[in-house]
């Protein structure tokens, strides 16, 4: 009997300590949980909320009520019990008791945890309500991601409100993780709007966590006043998202996760020995004051010492490295592992986080990087001009051999942006995109552009480059010619490269439509051959390739209806000054969309055509400018011509007169560095043609 009581109690004993949670936070995570779930934020109905299912859906008039109940897609425990099946409440919690739960909140509330009106074995986001525009209603969705046994399940509450966001919007979403049964609460999106439709400053209040009783959860800390992180801007994708992470049974007192590397993925041989190093996350209850530090490299001997500087309190997060360095015997790939171990002279509680591991690229020669800055774009789209606004910002500071940009308008929201062409369809689709504004950095950060930054701008640009892309274009009257030249600096194992050419136009602006911008600049204009680009074949280390493109632009000026209604590029053409184009060249990896490099066409002017006024070829270079001023232009024929510098007030402010300017290409200096700041124009006056072209003092 004894013994049994004994059983007995050890079974108690086991079952209370698995049947508890405690959480971790990660606030402005920038990402969702394991970054499994790629989607935008869209309002349901969307055609981007593709593969999504509908469980419930309802405006602000809708009662408290359940979803049907539903089958869980792969085996999950909740609370250390085996569960199959769940019910969703439009007013926030999945639970999952078998059948319609019978415990319903009177009201949509951000009730406290634990409390008797919410269903046992739940999880809680208390605290929204359905909401109606004229356009959404809220939505319960769910959709299962990944690959087995690491597959995520969401059940996301889509476009729903809460009382202290007035009209406003929140997303949320409960993810369940298959095989380490962890659930994740995802703060995805808040915004507060007025009845007028302006912007207010007030947060939601909700209550989050898990009920495993009447008398028993575990909740966020500030539940039931819960706010969302980040609420002033309607972003669209997981750039903003932040989310808390419920895991099953006691935290322990020692648990340093490994949460990235930061050794370089490049390195030259000839700076080792090279330390290795890594940032390490405390999810323990107690600070860490000592750890080991061990490393391996291509799966080889263990390498331990003690780290140095060891002080990390709860949810804290410092960086550690080994003091032991390491030596590569050659250039070539290798794969490291690191991870911490005797925390606080003890065993890490849990193992299943410890480790990095990461590629470094040994070489002995590359080249500086022009990262591509991809922006997808509209004048219809009404958050696309803070997006444009805030990459001009960044750029505008930064040296412009540092980067390349090509922005494709877009055909919608709305009729769309009338320079769309299909070309730009067909970028769009290439990454996946559905929402604008969208940017991508050399093809791999697919988010808002409002989110760049300087320190984003600057981590891309300082990955070293293992490829030379430099190359010559001129244009002679509608004929734009391109000589690329691709240089490999290493040993080239893709088969997927693929070299592309954007010819731009660097300001336009009879496209303005809906959203207030006036001025769009590197409007894509035409790819070459095609937006799928051109093979590239027996690239060899340090072996030179080139490739001519060439492309004609066809009949007149002609501006589209919408976005709806392209142009057609074979007998139409939207430039508005051929004079202000310019040529992006680009080589990508079709398969995984890395960049290798990117650059500008070394540009030339040769010629003029009388047919059409936009496109006298003019080039001031400088522009902007403030001091010595180069002008490049091109005649059919010999010409007496006078050249006019004039203010934005039509004042003529210098005047160049030459009587000896040849059929062909011509150039000419001024000074502008006594110049006042502002808009100028060169003024170009002949018997046959009359022409302006307008460049900056600052």
């Amino acid at each position: 009997m004894k013994k049994f009581l004994l059983t007995l109690i050890a079974a108690v004993a086991i079952q209370i300590a698995v049947a508890q949670y405690y959480y971790i936070p990660y606030p402005n995570a920038g990402k969702n949980p394991a970054a499994v779930n790629p989607d935008g934020e869209n309002p349901y109905p969307s055609a981007s909320n593709v593969g999504w299912s509908t469980l419930w859906q309802g405006g602000a008039g809708s009662a408290i009520s359940y979803a049907p109940e539903q089958t869980l897609p792969f085996a999950f425990k909740f609370n250390g019990v085996a569960v199959t099946k769940y019910t969703a409440g439009n007013f926030g919690t999945v639970a999952f008791d078998a059948g319609t739960p019978s415990k319903i909140p009177a009201t949509f509330s951000n009730l406290t945890l634990p409390s008797t009106s919410i269903p046992d074995n739940s999880i809680n986001i208390l605290g929204i309500k359905p909401l109606t525009n004229t356009t959404y209603n809220s939505a319960i969705m769910t959709k299962t991601y990944g690959v087995a046994p690491n597959r995520q399940f969401w059940i996301w509450y889509n476009f729903f409100s809460e009382a202290n966001i007035q009209n406003g919007w929140t997303y949320w979403a409960i993810v369940l993780e298959e095989t380490s049964n962890d659930i994740h609460i995802v703060d995805m999106k808040t915004l507060c709007v007025t009845s007028a439709g302006a912007l207010c400053t007030s947060n939601v209040k909700l209550s989050c966590g898990i009920q495993i009783n009447g008398t028993t959860a575990t909740s966020i800390s500030t539940s039931p006043n819960l706010g969302a992180l980040q609420t002033t801007q309607n972003i669209f994708d997981a750039s903003d998202n932040s989310y808390y992470t419920f895991i099953q049974g006691v935290q322990p007192a020692n648990d340093l996760s490994s949460t990235k590397s930061t050794v370089a993925p490049y390195l030259m041989l000839s700076g080792a020995p090279f330390t290795i190093s890594a940032d390490f996350r405390n999810l323990g209850t107690v600070k860490a004051t000592s750890a080991d530090f061990n490393y391996s490299i291509n799966g080889g001997a263990k390498v331990t010492a003690a780290a140095t500087g060891v002080s990390i309190s709860p949810l804290a997060t410092l960086n550690l490295s080994s003091p032991t360095k390491w030596t590569p015997a050659s250039i070539g790939t290798y794969v490291i592992k690191a991870w911490a171990s005797n925390i606080n002279g003890g065993v890490d509680g849990k193992l299943s986080n410890d480790t990095s591991i990461f590629t470094v690229n040994v070489v002995d020669k590359f080249a500086p990087r022009a990262i591509l800055n991809e922006v997808f774009t509209s004048s219809t789209c009404g958050p696309c001009v803070a997006g444009n606004i805030n990459y001009k910002a960044v750029t505008d500071a930064k040296d412009p051999a540092k980067f390349t940009t090509v922005k494709y308008q877009m055909n919608y929201p709305g009729t769309g942006d009338p320079y769309y062409t299909a070309e730009c369809g067909t970028r769009h689709s290439y990454y996946g995109i559905n929402s604008i504004p969208r940017m991508e950095v050399d093809g791999g950060w697919n988010v808002n552009a409002q989110s760049f930054s300087s320190s984003l701008f600057d981590n891309f640009q300082s990955k070293p480059a293992f490829m030379e892309v430099t190359g010559t274009s001129t244009f002679k009257f509608k004929t734009v010619s391109v000589v690329a030249n691709i240089k490999p600096l290493t040993t080239i194992t893709s088969t997927s490269l693929y070299l592309f050419a954007a010819v731009c136009e660097k300001t336009t602006s009879k496209n303005l439509k809906s959203n207030g911008e006036t001025e769009f600049d590197h409007v894509m204009k035409k790819m070459l051959p095609n937006a799928n680009g051109t093979l590239l074949t027996g690239l060899a280390k340090d072996v030179l390739t080139t490739k001519n493109l060439s492309f004609v632009f066809p009949g007149t000026y002609t501006l589209a209806s919408s976005g709806a209604a392209p142009i057609n590029v074979a007998t139409q053409h939207s430039v508005e000054e051929f004079s202000d184009i310019e040529v992006v060249l680009w080589v990508q990896d079709l398969n995984t969309k890395e960049v290798w490099q990117s650059g500008y066409t070394s540009h030339t002017l040769l010629g003029i055509d009388k047919q059409n006024s936009n496109a006298q070829s003019i080039q001031v270079i400088p522009n902007p400018t403030n001091g010595m001023t180069k002008v490049n232009f091109a005649l059919n024929d010999d010409n007496n011509i006078q050249v006019s510098l004039v203010n934005a007030l039509g004042q003529t402010v210098k005047t160049f007169t030459k009587e000896e300017f040849t059929s062909g290409f011509n150039s000419f200096t001024f000074d502008a560095s006594g110049m006042a700041n502002g808009v100028y124009f060169i003024k170009f006056t002949s018997e046959n043609f009359s022409n302006t072209q307008k460049f900056i003092v600052r």
